[in-house]
């Protein structure tokens, strides 16, 4: 049973009290979650300003061809949240001394370079790990991938298998199957893909008896919550404790997209509102009295509600959980 089948349409066509009905299960529901899980600030994790801000000088025309420039703030961008990533997983789950015959697998890989920058990582440490492994999971093929000079010299540590999360079995991986150590990582795993690692990282309990290794380490960066899935959740009992059904969560995943609509830019524009998955306006103008501030603050709301809800199943797992903030605001 997963829940109530009422079928939800868009936003637009609820009401303020609807919407403030599903806000107040939400509420409830971060009540009884937010003690629960460790909550860590970015300034907490030493991001530097450098790196919360890349460096608009590069985006001087006068200096660089502006194609040039959006592709170095592009590669600045990327180098920054890998390296966020790469640092709570090597700070707070092994201090620098990642245990031999490890296998790093990085779901929703892409062209890799999550991948790469850990093997460059490994290779800077003052006594780097050997037996490292990596693979590459994602269910499409990329032409201009960061791991192409890897693959074209058919490294037998490094291994991509083209498939779809949800329908991946981890622990039938040979080098997983073969790691003394499992990591599990990604840096842009959208909505319900995050969901299906979590499922796919911890297989029947039956099967732990039978010596099939869990991952030591899970790192996710957390993003495009509108595309979550019921379904695919993984703890929706514990939602289902404050009311909030099928219905409510899409609802909520909905919601969550109003943290980084940005209606403050078009506060002055007369062309509708900002709703549902990808923030389109709508010809049809609700009748709600949310200021725009609010609706972030409901955004950001609704998206801790289910990262909270994601962690505490980790936790009842045997995980120590904690959600560190990637962005300062």
């Amino acid at each position: 049973e997963t829940g109530s089948k009422d079928e939800f349409i868009s936003l637009k066509h609820l009401t303020q009290e609807a919407i403030e009905d599903v806000i107040n299960k939400a509420d409830k529901a971060l009540e009884f979650l937010k003690p629960l899980v460790e909550i860590v600030e970015g300034k907490e994790m030493g991001f530097s300003d450098s790196c919360a801000t890349p460096n608009l000088e590069m985006a001087n025309p006068e200096t660089n061809s502006q194609k040039t420039s959006k592709r170095a703030l592009r590669k600045r961008k990327h180098e920054v949240q890998q390296n966020a990533i790469l640092g709570c997983l090597f700070d707070r789950s092994y201090c620098d001394s990642v245990p031999q015959n490890t296998c790093f697998v990085e779901m929703g890989a892409a062209k890799g370079g999550l991948s790469i920058a850990t093997r460059k990582r490994l290779k800077a440490l003052a006594n780097p790990p050997t037996g490292i492994s990596h693979v590459l999971i994602d269910r499409s093929s990329f032409k201009y991938r960061d791991d192409r000079q890897i693959t074209s010299t058919n490294d037998k540590t490094w291994e991509r298998i083209k498939i779809d999360i949800r329908d991946l079995v981890l622990h039938k991986i040979g080098k997983v199957a073969e790691a003394s150590n499992i990591v599990v990582y990604s840096k842009h795993l959208c909505g319900a893909a995050t969901c299906y690692t979590i499922r796919s990282c911890l297989p029947a309990m039956k099967l732990r008896k039978e010596g099939i290794r869990f991952p030591g380490a899970i790192a996710i960066a957390l993003c495009c919550h509108h595309v979550c899935d019921w379904d695919a959740y993984p703890n929706r009992e514990v939602l289902k404790q404050f009311g909030i059904m099928r219905k409510e969560f899409d609802i909520i995943r909905h919601l969550s997209s109003w943290a980084i609509c940005g209606f403050s830019d078009h506060s002055n524009k007369n062309t509708g509102f900002k709703d549902d998955d990808h923030c389109v306006h709508q010809l049809t103008t609700p009748t709600w009295s949310f200021s725009s501030s609010e609706k972030e603050k409901i955004g950001k709301k609704c998206k801790e509600v289910l990262n909270l809800g994601r962690a505490t199943y980790l936790q009842s797992k045997g995980y120590s959980v904690s959600l560190p903030k990637q962005a300062l605001s």
